[in-house]
């Protein structure tokens, strides 16, 4: 198993990874982020390590807060959380 297995882009730390990325090219600290959502410091960065699933709400405002398109970023989530809701089905292709 590689070390980045757990990253994998059918996880909850895929969206997390993806919205770090947006903040960081926001130039925004977590500590800011977390001001400008209105979340704990802690549920967000549970949310960018991806411990914790985002809500759409709350990705639809983050979007906003880094000045990113809140579409793009919700069709990550979408599809994430469709994949997070149909259950794997191992040896099915």
């Amino acid at each position: 198993m590689s070390p980045d297995s757990s990253h994998t882009w059918s996880s909850p730390a895929h969206i997390g990874h993806v919205m770090d990325r947006v903040r960081r090219q926001a130039a925004l600290t977590p500590e800011v982020l977390a001001r400008k959502t209105g979340t704990a410091l802690d549920h967000l960065a549970g949310i960018l390590s991806g411990h914790h699933f985002p809500t759409r709400r709350f990705t639809l405002t983050y979007a906003k807060a880094c000045g990113a398109d809140p579409q793009v970023l919700l069709l990550v989530w979408e599809n994430e959380h469709d994949r997070r809701s149909t259950p794997s089905h191992p040896g099915r292709s």
